[in-house]
């Protein structure tokens, strides 16, 4: 029957071969015993029989849709089903990409597992030596006897205990630190490590740092949109099943009442088809609404600004980096070929 809202609720009734239905009648008829059987005992536990019994129609109405022995399936309309396709879709791609994002919640996700702490020092006390000499080697790739001069009396070493990321980058950032202490910074080799220990430190900083921006900014908005505006439309759709289900229950019932029956029942059906107008005009709303939300556009707008972010960094300090090393290396193997000349 029609009903208002453009909403026309039909009824669909499966074919069977005979076979089937032969196999079919004699389940039907074992869930129909055993739910009838529950019927009658809550009756005697008034006032929850009613609800007891609407229940168990419900009960009776999806197991034999599964059995495939329901008759005149009430069929959604094809904007809803449509609806349902696109937010499934939506939700899909959200939950995957963020199955993969939330890698950046853990900053050791590139970290090698077979390095030992104790190779790079992990979280025991990291030694800085800071002179006037390894300040002005920063800057420049060669050294003098006035650096030295000076560096005798600059202060000797400060010792602080730091808690270090455990990222690829720092660890090659501490690993080259200390490579550039062992050999000497008033070496072309130790001076070059030291360079490139800095330069990394700060690209590995940069790196945690998106990590942090996408956690928030991407990872969380997220995951409040899938509790939020999807969630809410995928439990309405829940309430449009469990509606449907009732409705196909009361037209079941109304199908096999008994003449004195039959008014009341089929007053059952009208409110009961009232109801599911009614869910379903609010299950699509909110899926419209989930759908036309612009929150996913923005979330993917500040991934990918992180990670611009990041990179356009990482370049700068690379940029300046490269130059001073190309410069050490020119100057190295002038001197190696002047040597074996």
């Amino acid at each position: 029957m029609d009903q208002p809202g453009g909403i026309k609720v039909v009824d669909a009734e499966p074919q069977q071969t005979p076979n089937a239905q032969a196999s079919s009648m004699n389940a039907n008829a074992l869930l129909n015993n055993t739910l009838d059987g529950f019927a009658n005992l809550s009756s005697r536990f008034n006032p929850f029989a009613q609800k007891l019994n609407k229940g168990l129609g419900q009960v009776r109405q999806y197991a034999q849709e599964k059995l495939g022995t329901a008759e005149n399936v009430t069929e959604l309309p094809q904007e809803y089903k449509d609806l349902e396709k696109r937010l499934d879709a939506v939700r899909t791609v959200q939950t995957n990409l963020l199955k993969v994002s939330r890698t950046y919640s853990n900053s050791s996700y590139d970290y090698p597992v077979q390095l030992q702490e104790s190779l790079i020092g992990m979280t025991n006390t990291v030694t800085n030596t800071v002179t006037r000499e390894i300040q002005h080697l920063a800057l420049s790739s060669t050294t003098s006897a006035a650096d030295r001069a000076a560096a005798a009396t600059a202060p000797t070493t400060t010792t602080t205990t730091i808690e270090e990321p455990k990222t690829l980058l720092h660890g090659l950032a501490r690993v080259a630190a200390q490579g550039s202490e062992s050999i000497g910074v008033d070496e072309p080799l130790g001076t070059a490590l030291f360079k490139y220990a800095t330069i990394t430190e700060k690209v590995a900083d940069a790196r945690v740092k998106m990590d942090h921006q996408i956690v928030e900014k991407f990872n969380k908005p997220v995951q409040s949109t899938l509790n939020s505006s999807i969630e809410q439309a995928l439990k309405a759709r829940r309430n449009v099943q469990s509606i449907r289900l009732s409705l196909d229950a009361c037209k079941a019932r109304y199908r096999s009442a008994r003449p004195e029956r039959s008014e009341v029942a089929r007053l059952e059906v009208e409110q009961a088809e009232d109801q599911f107008v009614a869910a379903v005009e609010e299950a699509t709303n909110l899926m419209k609404a989930a759908l036309e939300n612009p929150e996913p556009f923005r979330n993917l707008a500040d991934l990918v600004a992180a990670q611009l972010q990041y990179f356009k960094e990482a370049q700068e300090l690379l940029s300046d980096l490269a130059p001073e090393l190309d410069e050490i290396q020119v100057t190295q193997e002038s001197l190696y070929r002047n040597n074996r000349a």
